[in-house]
């Protein structure tokens, strides 16, 4: 009983960990848990749930081995992210449109294409708004029975849904190409190499935020990724997490820039953009703020507001030839 307690009493530490973004630490603990005499079944669950959350799926299996069927579908999701297909088709559980996705992706690369389109016929007819994941597969699927018309039509689904969708812009341009429609079919293609490198760089920062989703750097770089596909919403919202969890000027100042970037060049909202930078200033303060939202008031023609952000600049770089060029040319203006 004293064991079981105390398997609990640190599992609890283990989920605050986990819950205040220290996942390596997390993880850790979790793991020194599981040697304790009574340790139960679902804290190796979690754990495994936790290990595929930062993508170490070779570490979730080790982890699941002692346990059963209850375990399956988990061992599943692993083997799908080591391709190791053969195995992963049989335990992926198709309640989840995440694994039916996998099973259809796995049993495709095993050549297994009467049982992948099985799977997609459910998956579409269960789905009540559609994911453009699925779209893409279906398109895949007529593509290959040479259906071109409707490959281009299932395309372009997942594209209403998702205008990023790599898949998509490929399998629209083949599929353009094999109905006939060439320019459309290569301007598609073309789109579909500009967005593989946005892409790649979108993935790679967000693996780093599934690793530490409170780190303020990681948050900004998702969002910088966010900003370059064009989803100014979620780039927005990754900003203003990262000035929240910002240590330091050396974390802020930089991110809040960003931040006010994407307000004054993408919103076009400049008054928008100095508030931030004005709210970053006084957690710390720091010339180049102050004198980035002076530049923004002085090209909306609030000369008074500029002078004074240059001035507060200027408090803090006395020294500064180009912040004295600007404290010039605003008071020229005024």
């Amino acid at each position: 009983m004293i064991a079981l307690l105390l398997a609990l009493f640190l599992a609890l530490d283990a989920r605050t960990l986990w819950q205040q973004g220290a996942r390596e630490e997390a993880i850790a603990e979790r793991a020194k848990e599981l040697a304790a005499p009574g340790a139960q079944a679902e804290l190796r669950l979690e754990l495994a749930r936790w290990e595929l959350a930062v993508h170490r799926p070779e570490a979730a299996l080790g982890h699941l081995a002692p346990l059963g069927k209850e375990a399956d579908a988990l061992r599943g999701e692993a083997h799908y992210a080591l391709a190791q297909y053969e195995q992963a088709a049989p335990l992926l559980d198709e309640a989840s449109v995440e694994h039916q996705l996998m099973k259809i992706d796995a049993l495709e690369a095993l050549g297994r294409l009467a049982e992948s389109d099985a799977v997609l016929a459910r998956a579409l007819a269960a789905a009540q708004e559609g994911d453009a994941r699925l779209w893409s597969a279906e398109g895949r699927r007529l593509a290959r029975v040479g259906d071109s018309a409707q490959a281009v039509a299932a395309f372009r689904k997942a594209l209403a849904q998702d205008e990023c969708a790599g898949e998509a812009w490929f399998g629209l341009g083949r599929a353009l190409l094999a109905a006939g429609r060439d320019e459309e079919g290569l301007q598609a293609l073309e789109h579909h190499r500009k967005l593989t490198p946005l892409l790649d760089q979108w993935d790679f920062a967000r693996r780093a935020v599934d690793l530490a989703p409170l780190h303020a750097p990681n948050l900004a770089a998702l969002g910088d990724a966010e900003r370059a596909l064009g989803r100014l919403s979620r780039a927005a919202e990754l900003y203003a997490r990262a000035v929240e969890f910002a240590q330091g000027a050396e974390q802020l100042v930089p991110i809040a820039l960003r931040q006010a970037r994407l307000y004054a060049e993408d919103e076009h909202d400049a008054q928008g953009a100095i508030e931030r930078l004005e709210q970053a200033a006084k957690r710390a303060p720091d010339a180049r703020l102050f004198v980035r939202a002076g530049d923004l008031a002085l090209e909306a023609k609030d000369t008074a507001r500029a002078l004074e952000l240059f001035e507060r600049a200027q408090k803090l770089r006395p020294q500064d030839a180009e912040i004295q060029k600007r404290l010039a040319r605003a008071r020229e203006a005024k």
